[in-house]
């Protein structure tokens, strides 16, 4: 057995090209020859420019170099080699060389990672928020609150009476303040639910009526019921079972408010993925978006194609997809079974939120196509291109018919799954140069009169919207569908990039969810410091940056079609609980107020003691985020 490791040395500045230099020290009994050094790293080397190594392959972040064929490593020796790229700089420590192993002797073993030297920028700003003294609250800040004189006390036991549209809520308020719910008359009831016509409180509006001795929650639909209970059990939870006695007359800016999370890169466990939903809940946000396939793997179950998760849901250096970002030699990986996604979508519904699947394509679907390859690829295609995330054979191909029909099948049980009106098809990051060497694109470009073959992305993509209309389904989109018209007007645009995309997809008289990164990409460090958890490069995205995004960026035309925003977690370096509570909390809370509270109500200094008492609240529960309360 091998036993070495591999320090790293960041040699560029941040403003020049990558350049790393590297030295494999051998800390076994044996000497190590004619071997080969793997490990992931996000940017695509230049093959040219290495210096005492060869590249073999690189496939997306994961790298096989060769040593050169005469070295002969004798034990406590060391191999230097450089490594450089014409892409940007590494921005931190998460992105350097990581999951390292030695193929040598017909089998692999694994490399610790030793040092790691890396300068600080020049501009490190890391200085920690200290939250001030928490103070009873709500977070998302309600619209319309009047306080009134005396507290109500909570005890261990709560006359309720509640409409038949309440009961999710009355049932998720006896869990969360641990009573016990006592049904009673209208009259005798502490806490009551009552039913209004929609005349008078509309969508996912209520009203809260706090006295001493009386509760009265007002609403025409579940969700207001609901919200309603959450808005009384943070009142009661971050003042230690008093209320201050109130009025609230409340409702939300925008209709979506959503939390988006990456189960691809990285596999989180459906125990996480509803430790996530009940935290939306408790911030009121109605809508979650489930990544559930990408490059990197495949995670949800379809009865049509068993390869998908048999093939699709693994990595690992046998098999088919290789390891990335970090996850190593040993099998990798996971899925999501239909049952498993119902018990998710029921527990999610009855908090009032709606589970939207994304199936990314056409990019983005390389474990897709690993999985079902005598179906999926042309071997006469020809066309070289290389997406952002360093993959040639990540794109699915318009021009066989095999395409159009594995994603009808596979729509056909996804939307017979998922009670949504709305279905995510990606449609980001398809590089150029794609389809262009492919004969069946060239043939179908002709079939079709086309001008361009990648026209026939857009081909693909209204086939796809028309197909889901058909079921009664609408879909959504990453912001490059716009480009080219990809999707009618009817479509969801999630616009991630830059606020002049908001725009773009506005005047188009698009409906938006504005997401940029800069805002709302919580895999985004939230500073510079190089050993900060999380990833820059959108730059650091602090607290008080959340809470200052203004989703219309001052825009004025056609802004009413701004319909919301939501939170995102690209999980390529989350790959625990830990790390994804840590980069999700406090700054949902302030999404959520960003997605909530008009405007004109945001405050940032009443904001933060309100996000100290709810913090405490997070660590009871054993949720442990970024923000550091005082001593």
């Amino acid at each position: 057995m091998y036993c070495s490791k591999l320090d790293i040395k960041i040699e560029n500045k941040f403003d020049e090209p990558l350049a790393i230099s590297l030295v494999l020290t051998n800390q076994s009994d044996s000497p190590i020859s004619n071997f080969s050094l793997c490990f992931d790293m996000p940017r695509l080397l230049a093959a040219e420019s290495l210096e005492n190594v060869s590249l073999l392959r690189q496939e997306g972040s994961h790298i096989e170099l060769i040593a050169p064929s005469e070295l002969h490593l004798k034990p406590g020796e060391s191999w230097s080699f450089r490594i450089k790229s014409h892409g940007p700089a590494l921005k931190n420590i998460a992105e350097c060389p990581r999951g390292a192993y030695l193929r040598a002797a017909g089998d692999v073993f694994e490399v610790p990672i030793g040092g790691i030297d890396m300068a600080q920028p020049a501009d490190l700003n890391d200085e920690k928020l200290l939250l001030p003294d928490g103070k009873p609250g709500i977070i998302p800040q309600p619209n319309a609150i009047s306080e009134k004189t005396g507290f109500f006390t909570l005890r261990n036991t709560l006359t309720v009476n509640a409409a038949d549209l309440a009961l999710n809520a009355r049932e998720w308020l006896a869990e969360k303040l641990e009573v016990q719910i006592i049904e009673a008359s209208a009259s005798d009831a502490v806490l009551s639910f009552v039913l209004v016509d929609e005349r008078e409180i509309s969508g996912e509006a209520y009203q809260l009526n706090v006295d001493a001795e009386k509760i009265v929650i007002h609403a025409s639909t579940a969700a207001g019921f609901f919200y309603a209970a959450v808005t009384l059990a943070q009142l009661l939870i971050t003042g230690e079972r008093k209320a201050q006695c109130c009025e609230i007359d409340d409702s939300p800016r925008y209709d979506y408010r959503g939390q988006f999370l990456d189960c691809s890169r990285s596999f989180h466990s459906v125990e996480t993925v509803k430790s996530i939903i009940e935290q939306m809940a408790w911030l009121k946000f109605n809508h979650f978006h489930w990544h559930l396939t990408d490059d990197e793997g495949w995670r949800i179950e379809i009865d049509a194609y068993p390869e998908l998760t048999q093939t699709g849901a693994w990595r690992g250096d046998t098999e088919a997809l290789k390891p990335q970002f970090g996850s190593g030699i040993k099998r990798y990986g996971g899925f999501f079974t239909k049952d498993q996604i119902r018990d998710v979508i029921e527990f999610a519904e009855k908090r009032s939120i709606t589970v939207v699947p994304e199936i990314d394509i056409p990019g983005h679907a390389r474990a897709l196509i690993k999985s079902l390859p005598h179906l999926l690829i042309e071997q006469e295609d020809a066309s070289e291109y290389v997406s952002i995330q360093q993959y040639n054979d990540n794109v699915l191909n318009p021009g066989l018919s095999a395409t159009y029909e594995v994603l009808e099948n596979i729509l056909d049980e996804v939307c017979e799954l998922f009670p949504s009106t709305l279905i995510h098809l990606g449609g980001d990051e398809v590089p150029s140069h794609v389809w262009e060497k492919s004969p069946a694109c060239k043939i179908k470009q002709q079939e079709l009169g086309l001008e361009d073959v990648r026209d026939l992305g857009r081909h693909l993509f209204r086939h796809l919207q028309n197909y889901l209309r058909n079921k009664g389904k609408n879909c959504g989109c990453w912001e490059e569908a716009i480009d080219g018209h990809k999707v009618d007007e009817q479509a969801l645009i999630y616009t991630w990039s830059s606020p002049e995309k908001i725009a773009q997809a506005l005047s188009g008289d698009y409906p938006v969810i504005a997401c940029p990164a800069q805002f709302t990409y919580f895999d985004m460090a939230t500073n510079n410091n190089i050993n900060e958890t999380g990833v820059l490069w959108a730059n650091p995205v602090s607290l008080k940056k959340v809470y200052s995004f203004e989703p219309t960026f001052g825009l004025e035309q056609n802004a009413d079609k701004i319909r919301g925003t939501q939170a995102l977690v690209w999980t390529e370096f989350v790959k625990d609980k830990t790390t994804l509570d840590y980069l999700n909390y406090p700054r949902l809370f302030a999404l959520s107020e960003v997605a909530w509270t008009q405007e004109k109500n945001k405050d940032w200094d009443n904001f933060l003691p309100r996000v100290s008492a709810h913090t405490s609240h997070l660590e009871i529960l054993g949720i442990k985020g970024s923000g550091k309360l005082p001593e």
